[in-house]
Protein backbone atom coordinates (compact mmCIF):
# COMPACT_ATOMS: atom_id res chain seq x y z
CA UNK A 1 0.00 0.00 0.00
CA UNK A 2 2.93 2.26 -0.70
CA UNK A 3 0.80 4.46 -2.95
CA UNK A 4 -1.83 5.11 -0.27
CA UNK A 5 -4.37 3.06 -2.24
CA UNK A 6 -5.40 -0.52 -1.58
CA UNK A 7 -4.37 -2.94 -4.31
CA UNK A 8 -5.13 -6.61 -4.91
CA UNK A 9 -2.17 -7.73 -2.78
CA UNK A 10 -3.43 -5.58 0.10
CA UNK A 11 -6.82 -7.25 -0.28
CA UNK A 12 -5.13 -10.66 -0.08
CA UNK A 13 -3.34 -9.60 3.11
CA UNK A 14 -6.60 -8.34 4.55
CA UNK A 15 -8.27 -11.61 3.57
CA UNK A 16 -5.64 -13.56 5.48
CA UNK A 17 -6.09 -11.33 8.55
CA UNK A 18 -9.87 -11.07 8.69
CA UNK A 19 -11.50 -14.15 7.18
CA UNK A 20 -11.35 -17.89 7.44
CA UNK A 21 -7.97 -19.39 6.61
CA UNK A 22 -9.51 -21.60 3.95
CA UNK A 23 -10.93 -18.84 1.76
CA UNK A 24 -9.52 -18.98 -1.74
CA UNK A 25 -9.41 -16.52 -4.60
CA UNK A 26 -11.92 -17.68 -7.20
CA UNK A 27 -10.93 -15.08 -9.80
CA UNK A 28 -7.77 -13.00 -9.36
CA UNK A 29 -8.75 -10.70 -12.24
CA UNK A 30 -11.93 -9.70 -10.41
CA UNK A 31 -9.92 -9.05 -7.24
CA UNK A 32 -7.60 -6.76 -9.23
CA UNK A 33 -10.56 -5.02 -10.86
CA UNK A 34 -12.24 -4.44 -7.49
CA UNK A 35 -9.11 -2.75 -6.13
CA UNK A 36 -8.65 -0.73 -9.33
CA UNK A 37 -12.09 0.85 -8.94
CA UNK A 38 -10.70 3.04 -6.15
CA UNK A 39 -8.48 4.97 -8.57
CA UNK A 40 -10.52 4.62 -11.76
CA UNK A 41 -10.48 7.63 -14.06
CA UNK A 42 -12.05 8.35 -17.40
CA UNK A 43 -11.06 11.32 -19.54
CA UNK A 44 -8.94 12.51 -16.60
CA UNK A 45 -11.83 12.54 -14.14
CA UNK A 46 -12.15 10.25 -11.13
CA UNK A 47 -15.07 7.86 -11.63
CA UNK A 48 -15.66 7.75 -7.87
CA UNK A 49 -14.44 11.15 -6.65
CA UNK A 50 -15.31 10.93 -2.95
CA UNK A 51 -13.86 8.61 -0.36
CA UNK A 52 -17.36 7.36 0.44
CA UNK A 53 -18.11 6.57 -3.23
CA UNK A 54 -14.77 4.74 -3.45
CA UNK A 55 -15.66 2.64 -0.40
CA UNK A 56 -19.11 1.97 -1.89
CA UNK A 57 -17.54 0.91 -5.21
CA UNK A 58 -15.22 -1.46 -3.35
CA UNK A 59 -18.11 -2.96 -1.38
CA UNK A 60 -20.16 -3.38 -4.55
CA UNK A 61 -17.33 -5.00 -6.50
CA UNK A 62 -16.28 -7.52 -3.88
CA UNK A 63 -19.78 -8.50 -2.79
CA UNK A 64 -21.40 -8.65 -6.24
CA UNK A 65 -18.50 -9.82 -8.41
CA UNK A 66 -17.41 -12.47 -5.85
CA UNK A 67 -13.64 -12.74 -6.36
CA UNK A 68 -13.42 -15.31 -3.54
CA UNK A 69 -14.98 -18.73 -3.18
CA UNK A 70 -16.22 -17.71 0.32
CA UNK A 71 -16.18 -14.69 2.64
CA UNK A 72 -16.67 -12.00 -0.02
CA UNK A 73 -18.80 -9.83 2.28
CA UNK A 74 -16.29 -10.10 5.10
CA UNK A 75 -13.47 -8.99 2.82
CA UNK A 76 -15.62 -6.22 1.33
CA UNK A 77 -16.50 -4.69 4.68
CA UNK A 78 -12.92 -5.05 5.93
CA UNK A 79 -11.52 -3.42 2.79
CA UNK A 80 -14.02 -0.56 3.00
CA UNK A 81 -13.07 -0.04 6.66
CA UNK A 82 -9.35 0.08 5.82
CA UNK A 83 -9.90 2.42 2.85
CA UNK A 84 -11.94 4.82 4.97
CA UNK A 85 -9.45 4.59 7.85
CA UNK A 86 -6.57 5.55 5.56
CA UNK A 87 -8.48 8.78 4.92
CA UNK A 88 -9.30 9.51 8.55
CA UNK A 89 -12.85 8.17 8.45
CA UNK A 90 -14.72 5.31 10.04
CA UNK A 91 -18.07 3.67 9.39
CA UNK A 92 -20.09 3.31 12.61
CA UNK A 93 -22.71 1.07 11.01
CA UNK A 94 -24.45 -1.52 13.20
CA UNK A 95 -24.03 -5.15 12.15
CA UNK A 96 -27.73 -5.54 11.34
CA UNK A 97 -27.55 -2.60 8.92
CA UNK A 98 -24.38 -3.99 7.30
CA UNK A 99 -26.16 -7.33 6.90
CA UNK A 100 -29.21 -5.67 5.35
CA UNK A 101 -27.02 -3.75 2.89
CA UNK A 102 -25.11 -6.91 2.02
CA UNK A 103 -28.39 -8.75 1.35
CA UNK A 104 -29.65 -5.87 -0.81
CA UNK A 105 -26.47 -6.10 -2.89
CA UNK A 106 -26.60 -9.88 -3.19
CA UNK A 107 -30.26 -9.87 -4.21
CA UNK A 108 -29.73 -7.17 -6.84
CA UNK A 109 -32.15 -4.85 -5.06
CA UNK A 110 -29.24 -2.41 -4.76
CA UNK A 111 -26.80 -2.06 -7.63
CA UNK A 112 -25.74 1.60 -7.92
CA UNK A 113 -22.58 2.87 -6.23
CA UNK A 114 -24.21 6.24 -5.60
CA UNK A 115 -27.10 4.59 -3.76
CA UNK A 116 -24.72 2.47 -1.70
CA UNK A 117 -22.80 5.61 -0.74
CA UNK A 118 -26.06 7.30 0.19
CA UNK A 119 -26.97 4.41 2.49
CA UNK A 120 -23.53 4.48 4.09
CA UNK A 121 -23.36 8.24 4.58
CA UNK A 122 -25.35 8.50 7.86
CA UNK A 123 -22.80 6.19 9.50
CA UNK A 124 -19.64 7.99 8.38
CA UNK A 125 -17.57 9.57 11.16
CA UNK A 126 -14.19 11.25 11.46
CA UNK A 127 -11.57 9.27 13.37
CA UNK A 128 -10.35 10.87 16.58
Amino acid sequence: MSSGWLDAEDLLSLLAETTAPHARVRDAGILCAAAARLQATIVGTMVYPTTLEQAAALLHAIICWRPLDLWNAGLAWGAARVHLGLRGLTLAMPAKDRMALTEALLSGELDAVEEIALRLSPYLEMLD
